[in-house]
């Protein structure tokens, strides 16, 4: 992840751009709905704090934090995956239940355009997907993936730069308390992480072992 070198507070008890974290941190530090976030370049820093939209969209982190911090007993674990062939992307999902899946899906993307993302648009509704079946079943997941984004947006650390990942956000943060996220890695021989591997694949007909 690139390195946060200009912080933008928007709400806090000091208002600016600042140039190092602990300004940034005292300026926000115990101010009732504070709102900051990091950027790499000063460029990025002053676009952020001149959109007056900006505002709807991201939290502050301490409260991005909350949407995504435990919440407590789960009803499923759920592992996700993406894949991408020839312009087509697709997605996969388990739903785990005492070591054994109980529930899984597979499918193609439909929007042409998100096709661009290659894999990473697959990730995305892999996670869409199976958050909307956890809320179908009444039931609270812990998501389990291997693109350190699918966390990161959500949390403001990583900025949602296109219209796929910021509705991606904005999905996810409307039904926090559905879900926690867990970081795997990719292709490391985590059984279940496999598996949807192997399911992302299966709906673009890639051949595994």
């Amino acid at each position: 992840m690139a390195k946060k070198n200009y912080y933008v507070v928007k709400s806090g008890h000091k208002l600016g751009i600042f140039n190092n974290w602990p300004e940034c941190q005292a300026s926000v530090k115990g101010y009732k709905g504070a709102l900051y976030k990091g950027f790499e370049t000063k460029a990025e820093a002053l676009e952020w704090q001149n959109d007056e939209g900006a505002s709807r969209d991201l939290r502050d982190s301490s409260n991005a934090g909350m949407l995504t911090s435990s919440i407590g007993n789960v009803d499923f674990e759920v592992y996700t995956d993406g894949s991408y062939l020839n312009g087509k992307y697709s997605y996969g999902y388990a739903f785990v239940k005492d070591g054994e899946v109980v529930l899984e899906s597979f499918g193609i993307g439909e929007d042409l355009e998100a096709a661009s993302m290659r894999n990473v648009a697959g990730e995305i509704a892999a996670v869409l997907h199976a958050v909307e079946k956890a809320k179908s079943l009444n039931s609270r997941i812990r998501i389990y993936h291997d693109y350190s984004g699918i966390s990161l947006w959500v949390t403001g650390d990583w900025q949602a730069k296109n219209k796929f990942t910021q509705a991606y956000v904005e999905f996810m943060r409307a039904h926090h308390g559905l879900y926690e996220f867990k970081k795997v890695a990719g292709h490391s021989g985590d059984q279940f992480n496999d598996y949807v591997d192997r399911l992302a694949k299966k709906a673009l007909g890639i051949k595994t072992k």
